[in-house]
């Protein structure tokens, strides 16, 4: 199978000349028991490297916008770690909150916004880093356990997903306060999507069994989509067409046609499938196996696996690097 996906890969890649090329990508991956970020290069889907990231359980990844740096969140340390990406080496660690579990970097660059868990020194909150003064700027409260954060295109929305409280919490980025929250009752809730016109946000209602739509403009629930398990990840592909939700504990991808609301496709996966990365052409997505040590590559004209890569102990957080 290996060798003739690479053959298919080489033929399109020729086909598609330097355009199929330049789309190519690195991808990182962080794998939690191995302390390492794999780097995966998404135009022959090999890993051409390693980074050391050292003790503490390095867990999910934000690239800077600027491509440079890779920031990640360490869960036992309980602390951030700044990867240089073009060296490929850790450059510091640095210590923002009590118990970081998440972090999205705001679409301008300027600052990080990391979602904090309840400790012995802060509360459940989203907490704002100027990056420039290397400050904490804001920290605004939320539900308990902020889990996943989405932008809004223009930045002035941050939506944050509440594990344990089974909600949505509207941010508006310049009063730094939450102007709306939604509530599913669905605990583990984690994903987020939103559509490119930003009209309508797709949020994992975990335990629910469901994935929630939410008008962004009423910022209530418009719809929701029953599914066979509990959701963890919920991602649109490039085009919008369809939404991936992986059912961890079930060792499944659904696939949701968008237009109507559909599943159209179950994939079956090797070992608690976690987070899912469209890669820049449009034509795969890559999902960690927590579990089986590897990502899957996934085809999505047909919604089947063509192929795995082994990579370090416990993949979980991944991240694409920006051009």
């Amino acid at each position: 199978m290996r060798v003739v996906f690479a053959m298919l890969l080489s033929l399109v890649t020729s086909l598609g000349g330097a355009a199929g090329s330049a789309a190519a990508a690195t991808l990182f991956v962080t794998n939690t028991k191995s302390g390492s970020i794999s780097i995966i290069d998404t135009g022959t889907f090999e890993v051409v490297g390693t980074i050391p990231l050292g003790a503490g359980k390095p867990n999910r990844v934000a690239f800077h916008p600027d491509g440079k740096t890779a920031w990640v969140v360490y869960d036992k340390s309980h602390d951030l770690g700044v990867v240089d990406a073009e060296a490929r080496k850790l450059l510091r660690r640095v210590r923002i909150g009590g118990n970081p579990y998440n972090l999205a970097f705001s679409p301008d660059g300027r600052y990080l916004y990391v979602l904090d868990w309840s400790s012995e020194t802060s509360g459940d909150e989203v907490i704002v880093y100027d990056l420039k003064a290397e400050r904490i700027e804001a920290r605004i409260e939320v539900s308990t356990w902020p889990a996943h954060g989405v932008f809004s295109g223009d930045g002035r929305i941050f939506y944050v997903s509440g594990e344990t409280a089974g909600d949505v919490s509207v941010i508006d980025t310049a009063a730094r306060e939450i102007v709306g929250r939604v509530v599913h009752g669905g605990g583990d809730a984690m994903g987020l999507a939103l559509t490119a016109d930003g009209r309508t946000l797709y949020a994992a209602a975990g335990e629910n069994k469901s994935i929630v739509k939410i008008d962004t403009a009423t910022r209530r629930a418009a719809g929701t989509i029953a599914l066979s398990g509990i959701v963890h990840e919920a991602v649109l592909t490039l085009d919008g067409r369809f939404l991936y939700a992986t059912l961890r504990k079930a060792n499944r991808l659904v696939v949701v046609r968008t237009e109507d609301d559909r599943i159209v496709a179950t994939i079956p996966q090797r070992g608690y499938p976690d987070l899912v990365t469209m890669e820049p052409t449009g034509r795969y997505a890559l999902v960690t196996n927590r579990h089986a040590d590897l990502v899957s590559v996934i085809d999505l004209a047909t919604h089947t696996e063509v192929r795995t890569i082994a990579v370090g102990k416990a993949p979980h957080g991944m991240a694409l690097r920006p051009r």
